[in-house]
C-alpha cells in the first residue's frame, strides 16, 4: 500500500490548523482552570468556617453542606476539563509529528546538497 508523500505546504498547513486547535483548547483549559479556581475558593470559605473554634454547630454544619455542593460542582467540572486535555494533547502530538517530519525532510534535502 502505498502512501502519498504530501508537499511541505500541505504538512505546514495541517501543522496551521493543529496550531489553532491548540490554542483553542489552551484557552479553554484556562477557562475551566478558572471555574475550578473559583469552586476552590468558595469551597475554601466554608472549610475556614468549619476550622474556627468559635463557631456555633449550626454554622458548621451549613458549612459542611455547602462544601458538599461545592464538591458536587467540582465533580461536574472534572469531565469538561478532562476531555479538552485530551484534545490539546492529541492536538500537540500532530504537531509535534509534523514538525518532526518537516524537519527530517529538511535535513535530508541539506545533506543531499
Amino acid at each position: 500500500m502505498s502512501r502519498i508523500r504530501r508537499t511541505q505546504e500541505a504538512l505546514h498547513q495541517e501543522a496551521r490548523r493543529h496550531i489553532a486547535a491548540v490554542r483553542a483548547f489552551h484557552t479553554g483549559l484556562v477557562a475551566e482552570s478558572q471555574k475550578h479556581l473559583h469552586v476552590l475558593a468558595t469551597f475554601t470559605r466554608h472549610v475556614d468556617v468549619l476550622r474556627e473554634e468559635g463557631r456555633h454547630v449550626r454554622h458548621k454544619l451549613a458549612s459542611a453542606q455547602a462544601c458538599c455542593q461545592e464538591l458536587a460542582h467540582l465533580r461536574r467540572l472534572r469531565e469538561p476539563w478532562r476531555e479538552t486535555y485530551d484534545d490539546l494533547r492529541h492536538s500537540l502530538v500532530r504537531v509535534r509529528a509534523i514538525f518532526r517530519r518537516l524537519a527530517e525532510t529538511s535535513s535530508r534535502k541539506r545533506r543531499r546538497a
